[in-house]
Order: structure tokens, then sequence, then C-alpha cells
């Protein structure tokens, strides 16, 4: 393939763009959803309008400026195993193997296999050209690896990989961090509910723990979120959740916050489960600058407003720019070594 990287990365935006019209895109984005209840058309389109915000013309001139990159064939083989928690979420990791010049196995993951595909396939016809990517079952004969999934794969890929250059991944969460609720604008409220509810907080970028100032009043939150974000609770695998925490914390007598779709439970924990969001007061914010220190290996991203933690803004968490690298490691420098 004779296309420069800037050719490679503009294709990509240009076949996201037929998503409106482009009969097989279309038709792929029902068949994720029927296959994938998780998939509805809302974040299917909310991943699809992220894509098309990172990698708009100054993006992509901004990315391959900071990087070395060639789109000259390798010698190896790159396998990559995707994450299937969001759509589209193994992308960033196959565009940046197609812009460096890997012949690469994909091994999708079964949650999300339809729409990467096409996503694919519309790029290759707009360059004219193969990105030489095998789909896989079961990665063969590959020199170096990047593989996406829970803390208990994690440690399975460390052993079977052992031997390969890797990016290996696991679990991470993210964490929103606020002032006080009079502090805050109706605007900066419904943004931290962006960053919560996409994607059904499902995705390491969805703050899944708060850090509020003790004496901090939730009553100005719910009413705005409710608006937006109260139907979550006709998902039925959502609203399945929502009702199985809220029998646990009942029949335990655990004290909680029930907002009508979301569960709020006070306590010093990344992960929550799908309905539930955790949170922990501080009295100064050196609280939580030492929370962030000792578990900066388990944090996506921060999102904050309004004190002196150092943050995105709020409703910015699902919008990543391609050089916020999963994990803080910088993919293209790895693949260009």
């Amino acid at each position: 393939m004779n296309n420069t990287a800037a050719e490679i990365l503009k294709a990509f935006a240009d076949a996201l763009d037929l998503h409106a019209t482009n009969p097989e895109l279309i038709e792929a984005k029902h068949k994720a959803q029927i296959h994938n209840s998780w998939f509805t058309q809302e974040s299917i389109d909310n991943s699809i309008l992220g894509w098309q915000y990172a990698l708009r013309e100054d993006a992509r001139e901004k990315w391959l400026e900071g990087n070395r990159v060639s789109p000259e064939s390798k010698t190896d083989n790159l396998g990559i195993i995707g994450a299937g928690n969001i759509p589209f979420v193994v992308m960033h990791d196959v565009i940046s193997a197609c812009i460096s010049g890997y012949r690469l196995n994909l091994k999708l993951s079964s949650d999300d296999n339809i729409l990467p595909k096409i996503w694919i396939k519309l790029t290759e016809e707009i360059l004219g050209a193969s990105l030489f990517i095998d789909f896989t079952d079961q990665l063969k004969e590959i020199d170096r690896v990047i593989a996406t999934g829970s803390n208990n794969t994690h440690r399975y890929f460390e052993y079977y990989f052992r031997n390969k250059p890797s990016i290996l991944r696991k679990n991470r969460h993210s964490i929103g961090v606020l002032p006080m609720a009079s502090e805050l604008t109706e605007s900066q409220i419904m943004g931290l509910g962006e960053d919560i509810f996409a994607y059904f907080g499902m995705g390491c970028r969805n703050v899944t723990q708060l850090f509020l100032p003790r004496g901090f009043d939730f009553a100005g939150l719910f009413p705005l979120w409710e608006e937006k974000y109260g139907e979550l609770i006709n998902h039925h695998k959502y609203v399945n959740n929502y009702h199985y925490h809220k029998a646990l914390l009942l029949m335990n007598l655990d004290p909680h916050i029930d907002a009508g779709f979301v569960l709020f439970k006070e306590r010093n924990t990344l992960h929550a489960p799908v309905g539930m969001v955790n949170y922990s007061y501080y009295d100064e914010i050196s609280e939580v600058s030492q929370y962030l220190k000792e578990h900066d290996d388990e944090i996506q991203c921060i999102v904050s407003e309004g004190t002196s933690i150092e943050g995105l803004p709020f409703g910015s968490a699902q919008k990543p720019e391609l050089w916020d690298y999963a994990d803080g490691i910088n993919t293209l420098e790895w693949l260009n070594a």
C-alpha cells in the first residue's frame, strides 16, 4: 500500500461520515443493536460523534506531527485483542496499527464484532487499497500484541504473551472531583451526567467514583439528570442491574441514595456496577490528591472543575483526543519504535 499515514487517517474519517447515508453502515448499526442490546442507536451514534470529533482535520495533523509514523510495511505481524464494552472501542489500536504499516491479526470482542468490520471495509473502499487486516478468533504467528481485557484475562495475557513485546491493558475507571454543588452551573452538572451515564457507565472513561466536599447536597443534581438520563431505567439490562443492586442494599440495610434511576453508595471504591455510582467525602483536597497518587495505575481519567485537582472539564471524558492514549501508553510511539 502506497498511501501515506495522513491519507489513511482521512479515509477513516471520511468512511465514518457516511454513517447516516451508507446502507451498509446503517444496516450494521441495526445489526449491532440486535446482537448486543447495550449498543443502542444512541450509544452507537454517540461513539460515532466522538470519533468524528477525534478525527477532525486539525487533530489528525497534530497527532501525526507529534509522532514518528511510517506506513511502510513492517516485518512484524501485530495481534490485537479488542474489548467490546462500548461501540468501536478497539478502533484506536486498529487505526494506529494501520498508519504504522503493520499487517494485523485482529481478534474482535464477540460484543463488538460488527461495527469495526464495516468501518474498516468502507475505509478500504475509499482508499482503493487493502489495510491487510485478518479477522481471526485466535492469534497465531504474531510478533507483538496489544490486548485489552478484564483483570482476570490480564493475568492470562501476561502468561501467554510473556515472550513478546506487548501492551496489555486491564480494568480502569474514572473519577470526578467536585466543589460544593452551589458552585456548579447547570451546564457543568449536565456535563458530569454525560461522563457518568454515557454508554450506561460501561466505559473505562465513565466516572464511577465521585469525590465530594463534606456537606455536598445532591438535591440539585438529580432533577437535571433525571430529565435526560431517567429513561435509562427503561432499558431491560440496565434496569435489571439497578434492581438487583438495590435489592442487595435493602436486604443488607446498607445506606444509599436512590435517585429512581441510579443508586449512589458512599464507599471508597473505584469499581461500581452498572446502575450505581460510588462517592466519598473529603475535608481537605489533599486527601483526594493522595488517593489519586495511590491508585494511579487504576485510573483512566479524571474530570474536575472548581477544585485544585487537575482534570478534564465536565462532559469531556467520553471525547478523547487521538493522543489521549489508554493507560497513558503512547501506542504510536510503541508501534514505531
